[in-house]
């Protein structure tokens, strides 16, 4: 079951709470039982080694043939 951050509608409390997807319309607030909403957090994409496509890859030494590490 997944964990998503919700905020109150009424008193802005921030928290999280894991819930099935089908259910997280339903979730109230621990500090005043008021409705609360979803609320979209970042999150952190990081490509896995040889992810890119391409058939070359970096040395991991010297990055004077390709654009960065």
């Amino acid at each position: 079951m997944p964990t998503y951050d919700f905020r109150c509608k009424k008193c802005f409390h921030k928290f999280s709470k894991r819930v099935s997807s089908s259910e997280k319309d339903k979730v109230t607030c621990p500090e005043c039982n008021e409705r609360a909403e979803q609320i979209f957090t970042g999150f952190l994409y990081k490509k896995a080694a040889g992810e890119n496509g391409s058939s070359g890859g970096c040395s991991g030494g010297s990055c004077a043939s390709c654009s960065g590490c």
